[in-house]
């Protein structure tokens, strides 16, 4: 009896693996090892590597997995599905159809475990902040709508045959050992790594975008509080953010004072702000670390 973790040696991943190993849990991870990072192994996590469209491997992981799925393998950026329509494509495959294969499975081989899906908050586009879970969805990139894509699927088989899955809508998640560099790069580990090597932090636009920046381990614990959740009826998606916007002007003065601006970045949303009255009221969950002291801790471990 164990819970499968996709995309488990992922950022998210390893830390939804160490709450989980913490909380007693056996773990599962299944990932193809597309996103190379840092981080290290975790002892008494089983590593098996596939891709989530590949049916032979992960069905006897799916038969294993008696206590749950935290399904956390995709195509995970905005940037890598704008770079051309090839890149689109892919972006489109890996999240839709890698979730319905697992989908498939699960229903077939292990119908009654409980089901974590990582959504994400691009599914809202542009739109007045704050965003709540019933504001209108607008996603404006291949990656959103793949991603909201997914989450739909997920939610007409919660309607239709009563599958037990939770939707947690993320917002930018950061933490240490975030990518910080190539197309997956994150703003606060890209601004990490110029202040390791003594640059000016880079700028796209004014910097009044802003986002609502939440706590990779706070990420994490709503993630397991979410497959502990014994009543997911409604069918409502969980924002989990912190419910503080902060521009990347300012995220960039809590690093260094030493800027440099470039050109606005396409299709890059104004602000994001997240609603999580749902995630206080049903999760029982509330961010713990705050974006000030997180990247004081980043640039503690790292510089």
């Amino acid at each position: 009896m164990a819970v499968l973790v996709t995309g488990g040696r992922g950022f998210i991943g390893y830390y939804t693996c160490l709450e989980l190993i913490s909380k007693g849990y056996e773990v599962i991870v299944f990932d193809n090892l597309s996103q190379r990072n840092n981080l290290p192994s975790i002892d008494g996590v089983e590593f098996v590597q596939g891709d989530v469209l590949d049916n032979d491997k992960l069905i006897s992981l799916v038969k294993r997995a008696g206590q749950g799925v935290i399904h956390l393998a995709a195509d995970s950026r905005v940037l890598p599905s704008i770079g051309s329509t090839k890149a689109a494509f892919n972006s489109l495959r890996v999240n839709i159809d890698g979730t319905i294969n697992l989908l498939k499975l699960i229903l077939e081989l292990n119908p009654s475990i409980p089901f974590v899906y990582a959504g994400s908050s691009t599914a809202y586009g542009d739109s007045n902040m704050p965003q709540a879970e019933n504001t209108a969805i607008n996603p404006q990139t291949p990656y959103a709508t793949g991603k909201y894509c997914g989450e739909m699927i997920l939610r007409s088989f919660q309607q239709t045959f009563n599958f037990n899955s939770v939707v947690l809508r993320y917002f930018q998640v950061y933490g240490v050992g975030q990518p910080s560099q190539g197309a997956y790069a994150l703003v606060t580990g890209i601004f990490l790594d110029q202040l390791e090597q003594g640059l000016p932090l880079t700028i796209e636009g004014d910097g009044l975008q802003s986002r609502d920046f939440v706590h990779v381990k706070d990420v994490a614990r709503a993630n397991v509080l979410a497959l502990q959740l014994n009543d997911k009826s409604d069918n409502i998606p969980i924002n989990i953010g912190t419910g503080i916007t902060t521009s990347i002007l300012d995220l960039a003065h809590l690093y260094s004072k030493n800027l440099e601006f470039k050109p606005a970045r396409r299709l890059d949303l104004p602000g994001t702000q997240a609603d999580i009255s749902r995630a206080k009221t049903i999760l029982n969950w509330n961010p713990t670390i705050y974006l000030q002291e997180g990247v004081k801790n980043l640039i503690e471990r790292h510089i």
